[in-house]
């Protein structure tokens, strides 16, 4: 008989998180797992790539990331009172602290989701915070297994995890997947007794699957046909991913005198933001915003650099994107990111901030030498994809 594997996330939207996971069911052996996929809602352009012999379960909280105003009045006709108790939770303390209160709005919430009656071999929440909480509170299964997909220590600074509630959901756990090195040093650092279940498995990529659809001929009209040194970055438009460091690296680049335009893909809280800020800046012509796109992998196989400014990640998969795509690439000097990239070999790390991420830049617009150096030495190296899925076999079997 097959193994009966559940895996839970929020929603598939174009984020590094959602096209990891969509590679792992992708790359599964269905032979011998039978899959079904719980998400909290339905939203999200990657949703329709969901592979066909994944059964798709009805949505937890149909209305978990739609805006509160939209949101409001289904869920009064609904009667879902607790849901909405948590969404005006979730405004009014995001108002205050990014990510404050996620305990507190669990709270909430675990009184009004769902348990699931269906037992499974394996449940696996492949995103921190309530996919955790859920599957190990909610979920009849003989071995559950919680990932980790931050910098713990960087996001206890700024209020987002809740350390107590943490802990009681990672020690009821078999396994916590870290996603990379530094992030597993930075969970033990807050819960060193739990590193014996503490695994490293990165996320993963299929290479030639991001070739290929880079090579789809770009339709909108928004990308510059000029001789211009094209920049483009693909981030959620969040702080924490250093979406407003670009901006400003960009400004500095212009305001020196370099005939560049730099690509955003992605959306997020900080789209007014930064429109409204490149306007102010004057960039309107140099900063072009792209919103979300089911496929950003044509925007970055056409850049001169591509440029991940975060100020977070654990194991970034739009940086694994770029590599796969042979880009000369700046990376901000973080943990993982020198994880990632071997610096003036595969990447170069700046330091985190504007003039830091300017600076990286310009080099690479001076110098074809040197962005020839970067993208052959990535031609040369291997794909590294395949131990990956043998760890992650190895925990769902052990």
């Amino acid at each position: 008989m097959r193994k009966k594997l559940l895996f839970v996330t929020q929603y598939l939207q174009t984020g590094g998180v959602e096209r990891s996971l969509l590679t792992l069911l992708s790359d599964l052996d269905y032979d011998r797992y039978e899959v079904d996929l719980l998400l909290f809602d339905h939203s999200g352009v990657l949703f329709e790539e969901i592979p066909k012999k994944v059964n798709i379960l009805p949505p937890l909280f149909e209305s978990f990331s739609t805006p509160l105003s939209k949101a409001l009045p289904q869920l009064i006709k609904k009667g879902r009172f607790r849901l909405l108790l948590g969404k005006l939770l979730a405004a009014l303390l995001g108002r205050l602290s990014k990510g404050m209160g996620t305990g507190l709005r669990w709270g909430v919430y675990r009184h009004s989701l769902p348990n699931i009656k269906k037992h499974y071999d394996v449940a696996i929440s492949y995103l921190d915070f309530f996919c955790n909480y859920y599957v190990i509170e909610k979920i009849n299964a003989d071995k559950k297994i919680v990932y980790n997909h931050m910098d713990y220590v960087y996001s206890q600074k700024h209020g987002w995890p809740s350390p107590k509630l943490d802990k009681e959901i990672f020690s009821r756990s078999n396994y916590i997947v870290s996603v990379a090195e530094s992030s597993k040093e930075s969970l033990k650092t807050v819960f060193p007794e739990l590193e014996e279940k503490i695994q490293v498995i990165h996320n993963r990529i299929q290479p030639e699957s991001v070739r290929s659809l880079s090579k789809e001929v770009i339709k909108e009209n928004k990308i510059n046909k000029s001789k211009k040194f094209k920049i483009v970055s693909v981030a959620r438009l969040v702080e924490e991913k250093g979406v407003l460091l670009a901006l400003k690296a960009c400004k500095i680049l212009v305001d020196q005198g370099f005939d560049i335009v730099w690509y955003l893909v992605g959306n997020g809280p900080l789209l007014e933001t930064l429109e409204r800020k490149s306007k102010e800046l004057g960039l309107n012509e140099h900063f072009i915003l792209l919103g979300e796109q089911p496929n950003p992998y044509p925007y970055m196989g056409i850049c001169d650099v591509y440029v991940q400014p975060s100020l977070t990640e654990a194991h970034c998969v739009a940086v694994e994107e770029a590599l796969a795509l042979y880009r000369p690439i700046v990376v901000t000097n973080i943990p993982s990111f020198s994880n990632q990239i071997k610096n003036e070999e595969t990447g170069i790390l700046v330091k985190s901030s504007p003039e830091g991420i300017a600076e990286g830049i310009k080099r690479l617009f001076l110098s074809c030498d040197l962005r020839d150096k970067l993208s052959n030495n990535l031609l040369n190296s291997n794909d590294r994809n395949q131990e990956e899925m043998k760890k992650f076999y190895q925990l769902i079997e052990g």
